[in-house]
């Protein structure tokens, strides 16, 4: 499942993904990427996003078309990713010794308010919004598919 929200006049997102990801998840998340990279040029500020990710991995045709649109060089956010996947953990350690720097900042985290706090000190404010937005996209994660479907 994938659920997001954003309000791109503040410029912050929350992307949270659990359980099985189908295609149409997939189609979502892409165009959340997308719409960094259209709103992000606009804004004073970079775009913080929240990203959750408690779920299967994505297959090669999903990396590669990941990858791509993390290559547009108006995607360039601050993420704070939460996850506790050790294959993704050791996934971008790898890229760090390697020298691999995208353009976007990354940085992984244990708990969702490690991630939050994360993106306020790179902001260099609090970030009230993306908080909110965080608590509700976390309530109806939890209360199921049915609900979560509600995009609005």
């Amino acid at each position: 499942m994938y659920l997001s929200r954003a309000d791109w006049d503040l410029g912050v997102a929350v992307w949270w993904s659990w359980g099985v990801v189908s295609d149409d998840d997939w189609e979502l998340a892409f165009n959340d990427m997308r719409q960094v990279a259209i709103h992000g040029p606009r804004l004073p500020v970079r775009i913080a996003v929240l990203l959750y990710l408690d779920t299967d991995r994505p297959d090669a045709i999903r990396r590669k078309q990941l990858a791509e649109l993390a290559d547009d060089p108006n995607y360039n956010p601050y993420i704070a990713c939460v996850t506790r996947d050790p294959q993704l953990r050791g996934v971008q350690l790898a890229m760090r010794w390697a020298g691999v720097h995208p353009i976007y900042e990354k940085n992984l985290f244990d708990t969702v308010e490690q991630g939050l706090a994360w993106l306020e000190q790179k902001r260099g404010t609090a970030l009230p919004a993306l908080r909110l937005m965080t608590t509700n996209v976390r309530r109806m994660a939890t209360h199921g598919p049915s609900s979560a479907r509600k995009r609005g």
